[in-house]
């Protein structure tokens, strides 16, 4: 069998695709040969790409419909770790020996990391939505409260000058 030389074989220009186009129109549920027309490539290259990502994309899909279950379990793990690193503390007398300051910044910095994984979670599941409310509620207090205090101090301004 004659081998071809490289210069005898039949040159392809090598294609490229746009890679998040095609995972975005394969979502919406187009046929890999209209996604191949419409990047102007052969099917064959379209089926080769989404057969090497697909392990990605099924990782990441697990991950988003998992994502609160992780997020629990992220914190049960957290509650741990913080749980032995306060033990240990006690117990080597280090807390004892820590200022009421430094008492304090250790256990905002203990609370912060378990509040915001204990929000992430919430979110997840759609459980945070009444945190907003309050929120609103707050900031329409306190947007209420300065307007008061700005029409207050105009009105004793104008007191003055008369």
């Amino acid at each position: 069998m004659k081998k071809t030389s490289p210069d005898r074989r039949k040159r392809r220009d090598a294609r490229k695709i746009d890679r998040e186009k095609v995972l975005e129109l394969r979502g919406q549920g187009l046929a890999v040969t209209d996604i191949a027309t419409h990047q102007g490539v052969a099917p064959s290259t379209i089926w080769r790409f989404l057969d090497r990502t697909k392990p990605q994309q099924e990782a990441l899909e697990r991950f988003k419909t998992g994502r609160a279950d992780i997020f629990a379990e992220v914190q049960a793990k957290s509650l741990h770790v913080q749980n032995r690193i306060l033990d240990s503390l006690q117990a080597d007398g280090v807390v004892e020996a820590l200022t009421p300051h430094q008492k304090g910044g250790l256990l905002h910095s203990v609370n912060t990391v378990f509040g915001t994984v204990y929000d992430k979670e919430r979110l997840e599941r759609g459980q945070s939505t009444s945190n907003l409310a309050v929120m609103s509620r707050i900031m329409g207090q306190a947007h209420a409260t300065l307007w008061d205090d700005l029409a207050d101090k105009e009105e004793v301004a104008d007191d003055v000058q008369e």
